[in-house]
């Protein structure tokens, strides 16, 4: 039964509760050799009161993962008036989303950003540190006068090398 869905036409949407993988198989062993697989990643950040960055305290981001766009919504507003410039790691701070102003002095949906910056989709290239986890890390524009609390959630591609 692997292949019921192979050659179906169906009107809906298409739902998956473990996310959509495209695999490649050898010709000569039948073993999959490489995937890609459509996915998100939620990074919950809190920039600190007098700070004008913040980071998640463990790595975050998985391997291999190659965002291409970014939702950025804010639970906890900051109380004086700043933005969010830059979103990406200890690295390269502005890696994933490069030069943004989304308001963080109010809560709610800040709008979805494509990421621009050389760790992602936009201006990926071969042998990038972004396919090496890391901590998500966000650049504001001043100090937001209490913990401001930013999350973060990423779309992308998950990738594994042909391995033959």
């Amino acid at each position: 039964q692997e292949n019921i869905m192979a050659n179906s036409t169906f009107n809906g949407p298409i739902r998956s509760e473990n996310g959509f993988k495209n695999i490649v198989k050898s010709s000569t062993t039948g073993a999959v050799t490489s995937t890609m697989t459509l996915e998100t990643y939620t990074a919950t950040i809190t920039v600190a009161n007098g700070a004008t960055t913040g980071k998640e305290s463990a790595v975050g981001i998985p391997s291999n993962f190659i965002p291409m766009g970014v939702t950025v919504a804010v639970t906890t507003a900051s109380t004086n008036s700043v933005n969010l410039n830059d979103i990406g790691t200890d690295a390269d701070t502005d890696g994933y989303v490069d030069g943004i102003s989304a308001a963080l002095n109010t809560t709610g949906f800040k709008g979805f950003f494509g990421c621009n910056g050389v760790l992602g989709m936009s201006g990926f290239t071969t042998g990038a540190s972004g396919l090496v986890g890391d901590e998500v890390e966000l650049v504001v524009s001043g100090d937001p006068g209490s913990d401001t609390v930013i999350v973060l959630k990423f779309f992308g591609i998950s990738s594994s090398s042909d391995a033959s």
